[in-house]
Order: C-alpha cells, then sequence, then structure tokens
C-alpha cells in the first residue's frame, strides 16, 4: 500500500469543503428555499401546506447538523495518515543508515582481518561479526516500522476517501431536498428524500468505520510484533556489541613479528 500526498491533500479540502457546504445550507440554502416556498400563491393560502413546509425545512436542517457533527468528529484525525507517512520516512532513512552500516562492518568486507594476527585479530573478529548482526537487527525493525507506518498513512487515506464519497452523496440528496422544499408542493417529498439520503450516509458512514476498526486492529497487532522485535535481546546481550578501542590493544601485524598495536 502506498500514500500518495497530492490524493490527501485532495480528500483534506474537500471534506473541509464538505462541512462548510452543510453549515451554509443550515444558515442560508435551507432558510432561503423555505421563505420562497412561503411566498408562493398557493401556498400562502393552505395552512397546511405551510405547516408542512415548516416542518420540513426543520428536519433537513436537523439531519444536516446530525451528518455535520459525524462527519466533523471522523474528520479530527485526518491528519493522523500525514504523520504517519513522515514518521515512515524517518524509519526508511534510519534503515538505509544502520544498513549501509551493516555492510561496512561486515567481517567479509573488512580488510583488518586480512592483515591482523593474534589475540586482537581474533577479537575485532568477533566484535564486528556481533555489530554487524546488531545493525542487521536495527535494518529489520526499522523496515518493519517502515512499513507498517506506510500500511497505516495508506489505510488512513482510503478510509477518508470512502468518507469523502459518502459525503458527495448526501450533497446531492441535499441539494434534491431543498429544491423540492422551495417548490413548496414537493415539500413531503423532501423529507422522504433527505431520510433516505442519511439514512444510507448512516449506513455507509458506520460500514467505513467498522472497516477502518478492522484495519487498526490489524496495524495494533503489527506493532505489537515490532514491539516484540525491538524487546528480543538476542543480538544486544548485555547491551550494543563492544565497540571500545582497548578491547583491541594487543594484536601483532603480518610480517612484522610480534609488534604490539599501539593506540595513540
Amino acid at each position: 500500500m502506498t500514500f500518495d500526498i497530492t490524493s490527501y491533500d485532495l480528500v483534506v479540502r474537500e471534506l473541509e469543503n464538505f462541512l462548510k457546504k452543510i453549515d451554509g445550507s443550515i444558515e442560508v440554502d435551507v432558510p432561503s428555499a423555505e421563505s420562497i416556498a412561503l411566498d408562493l400563491p398557493y401556498v400562502r393560502l393552505i395552512p397546511s401546506v405551510q405547516r408542512a413546509v415548516k416542518v420540513c425545512a426543520d428536519k433537513i436542517v436537523e439531519v444536516c447538523k446530525w451528518i455535520w457533527e459525524k462527519v466533523y468528529q471522523i474528520v479530527q484525525g485526518i491528519r493522523a495518515p500525514y504523520e504517519m507517512y513522515l514518521r515512515s520516512n524517518d524509519w526508511a532513512a534510519i534503515r538505509n543508515v544502520v544498513t549501509s552500516i551493516q555492510g561496512e562492518i561486515d567481517p567479509n568486507n573488512l580488510q583488518a582481518n586480512r592483515t591482523w594476527k593474534g589475540a586482537a585479530q581474533l577479537s575485532y573478529l568477533k566484535t564486528s561479526t556481533s555489530q554487524s548482526a546488531a545493525s542487521g537487527k536495527m535494518g529489520d525493525v526499522s523496515d518493519k516500522a517502515r512499513s507498517a507506518m506506510m500500511e497505516c498513512a495508506a489505510g488512513g487515506l482510503a478510509f477518508y476517501s470512502g468518507v469523502l464519497v459518502i459525503c458527495a452523496s448526501f450533497l446531492g440528496g441535499l441539494a434534491r431536498a431543498i429544491g423540492e422544499l422551495a417548490s413548496g408542493i414537493g415539500a413531503p417529498i423532501s423529507i422522504a428524500d433527505i431520510a433516505a439520503t442519511s439514512g444510507l450516509s448512516a449506513g455507509q458512514l458506520w460500514t467505513a468505520v467498522t472497516l477502518a476498526t478492522g484495519f487498526v486492529g490489524l496495524q495494533a497487532k503489527a506493532f505489537s510484533e515490532l514491539n516484540a522485535a525491538l524487546s528480543d535481546n538476542s543480538t544486544f546481550p548485555g547491551g550494543w556489541p563492544d565497540s571500545q578501542a582497548w578491547t583491541f590493544a594487543d594484536a601483532s601485524v603480518e610480517g612484522d613479528g610480534e609488534s604490539k598495536w599501539q593506540l595513540s
């Protein structure tokens, strides 16, 4: 799974616009449609139609407030996918560093192990081997963290993209309901329309949230496994492998008799 910054920015803007449009409908569009309907000649002459228009207007506003609150609550976490994406990049950078170190201190790549003799050569071989293994372990942990973060970011983007589709569908139903309300005689139809639209939107939102919850559960499992990997000390017995220079203070160099290796 991948995370696309352009798509994310678009989803954020569109969800913000949705909330503004719903707010505008509550404050302007629905009251305006109600006023237009009540000014129609046949509506002014029939009290029952006037009541229907007012009831329908109130119901549409009620539904708009409901959807606004639900989407607003969901949108509170919209920055999380982006933060996960950034952290994924951070872990990728860490992985690049530690795997480079792993290769550089691999005993097979070290010239010293081809020329040193004696205790220092053996000590250095042992230490560089364990240090290379430790770096490799850090690389594995970093890669798992990077992968888990990226999956969280991509999953979060997919969730909010799905919510945006639901919001677009609701706006279509809302526009029809407002038009029906403004016609006066179509006010009862507007109630049925907005009720069906809100019911469908509610079902879709709960489905999306349920799917997202399941995805979060899988990621929680992934992070639990990552924590277990971090707690595995098999490559770090007693801490990071010895890297102190004095460990190699006793050595002889090939072709140089038994001269000691001196550190300054």
